[in-house]
């Protein structure tokens, strides 16, 4: 099962968003802006799930955050937390994604993917 994420523009807000299979195995759409402990609290007091991501070769997997891991979890800079998607309204494509490593990749559009 193909883990990596990738980053793609929502098809109803255009943000540029994360899309990949998570550590458990859902297929997620991730907010690309790292949070903040108390805008993760925020996200989840809202009902969404937040993910901590792990670099691996190619991009990185998303982690569940359960609430005991959010508790008892030493406080750590270094942490990338991010959270579901949530379109925020209408905004013009975006071409970069936020490096938390080093640059992942770039989306591509159309044209430049097709061979001809």
């Amino acid at each position: 099962m193909n883990q990596d994420f990738k980053p793609i523009n929502c098809s109803r807000c255009q943000g540029l968003i994360w899309a990949g299979i998570s550590w458990a195995g859902f297929l997620r759409h991730l907010d690309t802006p790292r949070l903040t402990i108390e805008e993760e609290v925020i996200k989840r007091l809202s009902g969404l799930m937040t993910y901590e991501l792990h670099r691996t070769r190619v991009s990185f997997e998303a982690v569940e955050r359960s609430l005991n891991r959010i508790k008892w979890a030493a406080p750590n800079k270094d942490r990338i937390i991010v959270a579901d998607h949530t379109c925020q309204g209408w905004r013009l494509f975006e071409t970069e994604a936020p490096s938390y490593w080093s640059k992942l990749s770039t989306v591509l559009s159309t044209s430049q993917e097709s061979a001809f």
